[in-house]
């Protein structure tokens, strides 16, 4: 015999004595399964007002780190081009055509990218280089990769993002 008592969740058992008497022989708790449904739909709400925030910063973070992948391997171009002049002694100059980098006359391909060059830069077959500015601009992105001379130490400069 069950009885419940209003709203309590607890469920008592009675059972009755030898004389009749009905004695309470242990206490259950009712255990509830699941949440509500205004629970759900406040963890959902607060998740969705999240991402609101989160996604956009993050696909941000994510471009530009995409962006400054392709300007480091602009300076990995230029780092073995310095290395190769001075290793076989010959000179090489570094400029741009139509939005493209050309070594010597030559297009290099750096897909996606935009590459200016104001002034050409020559890397001589002693190891040292004129130095110069190359602008490098990636969808909403731009960097400009400073080349120092005599040496050719590079430096790697975000720019303002393009208009």
């Amino acid at each position: 015999d069950h009885h419940n008592h209003g709203l309590d969740s607890r469920i008592y058992c009675y059972h009755a004595d030898s004389h009749g008497n009905e004695r309470q022989q242990h206490q259950i708790m009712k255990k509830h399964a699941g949440f509500s449904l205004v629970e759900l739909l406040i963890v959902v709400s607060i998740i969705g007002l999240m991402m609101t925030v989160v996604l956009p910063v993050s696909s941000d973070m994510y471009y530009r780190y995409k962006a400054s992948l392709k300007a480091q391997e602009l300076m990995v171009v230029i780092s073995d081009l310095r290395q190769e002049s001075f290793l076989y002694s010959r000179n090489h100059m570094l400029s741009s055509v139509s939005d493209r980098m050309t070594i010597d006359g030559e297009i290099k391909i750096l897909s996606g990218a935009v590459i200016r060059i104001d002034a050409p830069i020559m890397f001589y077959k002693n190891g040292t280089t004129s130095g110069g500015v190359i602008k490098l601009f990636l969808d909403d992105y731009a960097f400009a990769v400073h080349i120092k001379p005599p040496m050719g130490d590079l430096h790697l400069e975000a720019l303002s993002r393009k208009t």
